[in-house]
């Protein structure tokens, strides 16, 4: 009997999570991918108990059974599995990889054994699910295509590393270098789906599309709400992976990016205006047009987060609810409702993507297969606590396994939300630095990225700009990479802004901090972004010359003096004199930190700290200046 280090690597990411539209496909490809993970885990568990090292949960007969409809969302399992297999023979080894891989596809495209009915929670597939649904049989799905295209769903590849004459730090390295050299020797395999004539699928150019039958000329209302169901557009074409991502797991647990970007407008609105907002969205979801949302939740007795306002937030838009194909008389009462608020939410959301840190170096410095699951252990534990921490800030995770995470989040809470996250990944991660004798600059951190973007712009545009986020807060150019946070920020009608800050520049960190609550209390002026950047520009010849320096303090101090800040009243318990002192004092303060920032950085780095600053402080729509 001989012990072999075993590592099943499970994609394609390209297909299953970058092709997509919506935050729906993006949810439900992560979903897609995860479940096939666990699957091999499980498969790999069963086959020998307590083999597994990534993932590595407390009670893997429990975490790593598939996630049904009714399940509250666990930690995701990373795409790539690790465990230590005894096997008599390599050919014995070879067959038990086979069997995990095959779960996988089971998992996704297959009814499983009826032996199995019994032990498992998930009988169909998951492919096989969304075609049995009784609302697709009437679409004109070509089912003979959709079982073809199911085939070239997964792409799995394995590689292993005997332990006899190796020791464990040895092994890692090798496999690690074996399942790369695998990854790039990949089979080619030619496409199941071959016919021609057709439209390629929208989400990614591949495979013929499955939805021809749903974009004829007819624009007849049952063809409407056919397209609806699916969430079509009249130029979409959808394969079979891209139907699966827009009505795979429970759509209810789902939560559109529309209704995180309201969630904090939403807080502020009273119980009778909810009410009423309430009333008509439920005569929305009765037509097709809206979507419930009621995910999110701790457990399955919590109620979740969004049980004021359990709906798709897209027509809380007056942009969108002009163009919406509603009855005539519920438009109308819903724009009335909107106009009676007098105010609205702001149209733009976070989309936060963090990555750990120097991992790979915490990983080759482990010695023993023991302190391996040991970290392994702490990753499943960070990535379960990441879900509760997101919906502490009124956010949603798209992904949580291992040290990365994917989520989305309103703008008032994203920098809180980085920050809390960098802190319990770092909680989690110290020990493991201290045992394995890492230097401080070795020691694991969390870069958190957070790219802020129109709820309608299409999703793929604002992944694109969370990756260059968490890039940026990686910063392999910068002077101090890693262990940083990034924003990035682009508006529809103009260009991007970016800002970056280490974790431990505590001090820029709190200045940054107290411009979000100078905006969000009214006391910082909104024009002092744009004086800030004209003087930039006017000042650029200073800039290199510290001769000059007394130049840009004198203009910077001038501006101050013209700006009107101001302090709402908030102390009528105190007497005239007294408010009078403290608002005279906090302006002070104020102006004090935009000079010594202006001191500390570059005046165009300063205009985009505060131009992201008034952003990330902004809950309606007039506090970022914008009208929809």
């Amino acid at each position: 009997m001989t012990d072999y280090l075993v590592a099943i690597s499970i994609g394609p990411v390209q297909s299953l999570i970058e092709a997509g539209r919506r935050a729906q496909d993006l949810w439900c490809g992560s979903w897609l991918l995860s479940e096939a993970a666990r699957a091999v885990a499980l498969q790999l568990h069963q086959t020998q108990k307590d083999c597994l090292i990534f993932p590595n949960p407390e009670n893997p007969e429990k975490e790593l059974q598939p996630q049904s409809e009714s399940d509250t969302p666990t930690a995701n399992i990373a795409n790539v599995i690790r465990a230590v297999i005894s096997a008599d023979s390599e050919v014995q080894l070879k067959q038990q990889i086979e069997a995990a891989k095959r779960a996988a596809v089971t998992r996704l495209t297959r009814i499983k054994n009826v032996e199995d009915v019994e032990s498992s929670k998930d009988v169909e597939g998951i492919f096989t699910g969304v075609l049995n649904q009784a609302e697709l049989q009437n679409l004109g799905i070509d089912r003979k295509r959709w079982l073809q295209q199911q085939k070239d769903v997964l792409e799995i590849f394995s590689a292993w590393v005997s332990l006899d004459n190796r020791n464990y730090q040895q092994a890692a390295k090798r496999l690690g270098q074996l399942l790369h050299a695998r990854k790039l020797t990949r089979n080619f395999a030619p496409m199941q789906d071959q016919k021609g004539g057709l439209h390629k699928s929208t989400l990614d150019g591949a495979n013929n599309t499955v939805t021809d039958k749903l974009t004829a000329q007819n624009d007849s209302e049952e063809l409407k709400t056919k397209r609806r169901w699916l969430g079509l557009t009249n130029e979409e074409q959808l394969d079979a992976l891209g139907v699966v991502k827009r009505r795979a797991g429970n759509l209810e647990q789902f939560t559109p990016f529309s209704r995180i970007v309201a969630h904090s407008w939403l807080t502020s609105l009273s119980s009778e205006q909810l009410k009423a907002l309430h009333a008509v969205h439920e005569k929305l979801v009765n037509s097709g047009h809206v979507t419930r949302v009621r995910g999110n939740k701790r457990n399955k007795d919590d109620d979740g987060l969004y049980q004021a306002f359990p709906y798709d937030g897209e027509y809380l838009f007056l942009s969108r609810l002009e163009q919406a194909d509603i009855d005539d008389a519920v438009k109308e009462k819903l724009q009335k409702q909107l106009e009676e608020i007098k105010s609205s939410p702001v149209p733009y959301g976070v989309l936060l993507k963090a990555d750990g840190d120097r991992m790979g170096e915490l990983l080759a410095k482990a010695e023993t297969l023991e302190q391996s699951r040991a970290i392994s252990r702490a990753l499943h534990q960070f990535a379960t606590r990441v879900r509760e921490i997101l919906q502490e800030h009124g956010g949603h995770a798209i992904y949580a396994g291992g040290d990365d995470v994917l989520a989305l989040v309103p703008l008032v809470s994203a920098r809180a939300c980085a920050q809390a996250l960098a802190e319990h990944f770092a909680e989690k991660m110290s020990p493991f630095a201290n045992q394995l004798k890492l230097d401080a600059k070795d020691s694991p951190t969390l870069s958190v990225g957070l790219a802020i973007g129109h709820f309608v712009q299409p999703m793929r545009q604002l992944r694109q700009r969370a990756i260059n986020a968490e890039k940026h807060a990686k910063g392999n150019k910068e002077q101090k990479p890693r262990n940083a946070f990034a924003v990035h920020l682009g508006i529809r009608s103009g260009h991007e802004i970016t800002w970056r800050c280490n974790w431990d520049d505590h001090e820029t960190l709190k200045v940054f901090d107290d411009f979000i609550k100078a905006f969000a209390e009214g006391r910082m002026p909104t024009r002092i972004m744009q004086e800030v950047r004209e003087m930039a520009q006017r000042l650029r010849w200073t800039n290199n010359q510290n001769d000059l320096s007394g130049i840009r303090a004198s203009e910077f101090n001038r501006m101050l003096a013209r700006a009107n800040f101001a302090v709402p009243d908030q102390e009528s318990a105190k007497t005239a004199q007294e408010i009078a002192e403290i608002k005279t004092n906090k302006i002070k303060a104020l102006k004090a930190q935009l000079c010594a920032q202006a001191a500390r950085c570059s005046l165009d780095e300063l205009a985009n700290q505060l131009i992201l600053a008034r952003w990330l402080s902004a809950k309606t729509a007039a506090d970022i200046g914008d009208t929809e």
